[in-house]
């Protein structure tokens, strides 16, 4: 296996366990914290093959987690609703 097509597995794996992630939050399975320490695992992942785009996106995600007022299940970030206030 050449490493172009390790670098590409390894950024879908990344993707893949970020989409995990979110959806276990969604659902209450782990909190914000669990959710951040996985993510940060998936940046050390990230940084290890210098994928910066990947590592880009992450921290973003990261971001968005951090800034949420919800601590716990239903967690909804991708888009703010004005009703929910």
């Amino acid at each position: 296996m050449n490493n172009s097509t390790f670098r590409k597995r390894v950024v879908w794996f990344i993707n893949s366990e970020i989409d995990r992630v979110l959806i276990n939050l969604k659902n209450g399975a782990v909190n914000k914290e669990n959710a951040i320490g996985s993510l940060n695992t998936l940046y050390q992942a990230a940084s290890t093959i210098k994928d910066s785009d990947t590592m880009i996106h992450i921290c973003k995600v990261i971001d968005k987690i951090r800034d949420s007022k919800h601590t716990i299940g239903l967690f909804y970030f991708t888009e703010m609703r004005k009703e929910s206030y």
